[in-house]
């Protein structure tokens, strides 16, 4: 079974630091639910413009008054969540990774020690958590989505005689899937799972 001394053991030496310029920083929250280890996960609010309803991890882009993404997940954190600053105990940092839309992701991981969440339902509609065995023992789903582009009708075709009107492929990115009771983790939450227990495995 997977223990606090074991996540600490293998990411405790992890410390980055990041310029703001495109950057951003998610707190992986591990809590503990009836003496066993679990992820807690956020559901997106419904009336946001950018991916709403989805699962994600608490976190945000970096902004000048944090001095490193570890600020950054625990100022986001508890913006999100409505909890004190002091009561996230954070454990160390994953390697960075470039997202599919240009961001780069610094993971953070943290122990959660009071789940008396007062969460801002602006962004977040409800959260609920996993336990980690469960993500050992179950296997994502693992697809492709592909990135095209195409010019639109007054693309000057008369000047540019061979460029093509249709759909051109442009890039593939691997997606992954997890599908836990009633919810479905994919996209970078799931990208950012992986990395997780790759590096605690």
């Amino acid at each position: 079974m997977i223990t606090i001394s074991n996540i600490i053991n293998k990411i405790e030496s992890n410390s980055i630091t990041a310029d703001l310029k495109d950057n951003a920083a998610v707190l992986i929250p591990i809590i503990y639910v009836n003496n066993q280890l679990h992820l807690l996960f956020e559901v997106r609010s419904s009336t946001l413009k950018w991916q709403p309803g989805d699962i994600c991890f608490p976190g945000g882009k970096m902004e000048w008054i944090d001095n490193s993404p570890i600020d950054t997940a625990i100022r986001e954190t508890s913006e999100e969540l409505g909890i004190a600053e002091n009561t996230i105990k954070i454990y160390g940092q994953l390697p960075s990774f470039l997202s599919n839309i240009g961001l780069k992701i610094y993971p953070v991981v943290g122990e959660l020690a009071s789940l008396e969440l007062n969460i801002n339902k602006n962004e977040v509609s409800n959260t609920f958590s996993v336990p980690i065995e469960w993500f050992i023992k179950n296997k994502p789903i693992e697809t492709i989505i592909e990135v095209a582009h195409k010019p639109t009708d007054n693309f000057p075709f008369h000047l540019i005689p061979n460029y093509t009107k249709i759909w051109q492929k442009r890039s593939q990115h691997n997606i992954y899937v997890y599908h836990y009771e009633n919810y479905v983790i994919w996209g970078l939450t799931a990208q950012i799972i992986r990395l997780f227990l790759k590096t605690i495995s």
